[in-house]
């Protein structure tokens, strides 16, 4: 009992204190507490007010949320009934229960589509209730707060989910070739397929091309995002050419516009299966596609944007690649691409040292193959030159580390 306090109140309120701190049943964690309050209340101060000071100090900015709540005054809603208290709000949940993770070549809107599939929920109703109000091309017009917002949600983070769309405002950095690919041609803004206009027939053009073979095969069926570009013909995967319609009724493929729940991707207008459509063998233009990407691949590692412009221009205009040509033309054109000519494809390379890898990708010399054989011309020129360490390899993201693509 503390000096000066006979009647041992003082003691009492310290162990009514104690008590509020701590309320468990430990009595010897009780009596520590009880054994601090009362040094500091013979030493002068305010011993709650002491703790209070402590607490902050071990806790920092939790320390709040530590302290002691007040005691609530139970509520009565009437003198002859029992006493009620108000419970707490439900928490909210922060996360969705179902959270597929977007493929990494994957399109935004497909993984809508997937995320809505797997919640049982209807993909044109999930996009409007998670969108608020859903543009013609969520692709492009995906603002970076609700990507934000969604990439929380699905427990992902911003930079993944960003890397799905296709908006001039949110660019992250890509981790693939394709990626990579698609990205400059994004900035240059002539590849990219839009709906903006309709066709001769007052159809909505189509902005989204598939493989019924990818889609059949996949073991999570999905759109790609390269799949949006103009450039893109032919599955170099299944050599055949791709769709840029339903094959049944010819509509265009929007897959948030779908209304029924299938882990199959189906024609939203007619219910057709897209993995079902005929295959339209392209092997003639295969080649010309697998070049084209290496190639393109190459302006987008290695040449300057300013110098990548004029290379485009000339694509550009061999490929007729506007957004209102159909897939039938672009193939037409990409089979009058002459391997053995690539500055008809490309223009004449501002550089000279450019010449010699382009003209080897276009005749369909693979990108870790030819990053080698250039490693190998350098080396045997520096030692013959100068005898000194050859330089690095010309075509390589690291140190060493050719990049093949396909």
């Amino acid at each position: 009992m503390p000096p000066g306090d006979p009647s041992g109140e003082a003691e009492r309120r310290l162990a009514r204190d104690a008590e509020a701190w701590l309320p468990a049943p430990d009595r010897d964690a009780r009596a520590l507490i009880l054994a601090f309050l009362r040094e500091v209340e013979d030493a002068g101060a305010d011993p709650i007010a002491e703790l209070r000071d402590g607490t902050r100090r071990w806790f920092g900015a939790r320390a709040a949320a530590a302290l002691p709540a007040p005691r609530r005054e139970l509520s009565q809603a009437d003198s002859d009934t029992i006493a009620l208290e108000p419970l707490s709000p439900a928490r909210q949940p922060t996360m969705w229960p179902q959270r597929p993770k977007r493929l990494t070549d994957e399109i935004f809107s497909s993984w809508l589509w997937r995320t809505a599939v797997t919640a049982g929920v209807p993909p044109y109703r999930f996009a409007r209730d998670v969108l608020g109000t859903p543009g013609d091309d969520v692709d492009r017009d995906v603002a970076p707060a609700t990507l934000r917002r969604l990439a929380q949600l699905s427990g992902q983070t911003f930079e993944h989910l960003a890397g799905g769309t296709l908006s001039e405002t949110v660019i992250v950095t890509q981790e693939t070739p394709a990626g990579l690919t698609e990205d400059a041609l994004l900035r240059d803004g002539r590849f990219l397929l839009n709906g903006e206009k309709a066709d001769r027939l007052g159809r909505p053009r189509p902005v989204l091309q598939y493989c019924p073979r990818c889609l059949e095969t996949d073991a999570r069926p999905h759109f790609r995002r390269g799949w949006r570009f103009a450039h893109a013909v032919v599955c170099v995967d299944h050599g055949c050419r791709l769709h840029d319609r339903c094959w049944v009724c010819r509509g265009a493929i929007m897959p948030l516009t779908s209304r029924v729940v299938d882990a199959r991707l189906r024609c939203p207008a007619c219910d057709a299966q897209l993995g079902g459509a005929p295959l339209v063998d392209a092997t003639r233009a295969r080649p010309r596609q697998r070049a084209l990407h290496a190639m393109l691949f190459y302006l987008a590692a290695r040449i300057a944007p300013d110098e990548r412009r004029l290379h485009l221009d000339t694509l550009s205009g061999c490929l007729s690649n506007r957004a209102t040509t159909s897939i039938v033309q672009r193939e037409r054109s990409l089979l009058g691409l002459h391997a053995a000519a690539p500055n008809s494809w490309f223009g004449q390379p501002i550089r000279a040292e450019h010449a010699v890898p382009l003209h080897m990708l276009s005749m369909g010399v693979m990108f870790d193959r030819l990053a080698k054989t250039v490693a190998q011309r350098q080396r045997r020129a520096r030692i013959r030159s100068t005898g000194g360490h050859p330089p690095p390899d010309v075509l390589t993201t690291g140190p060493d580390q050719p990049v093949a693509i396909r």
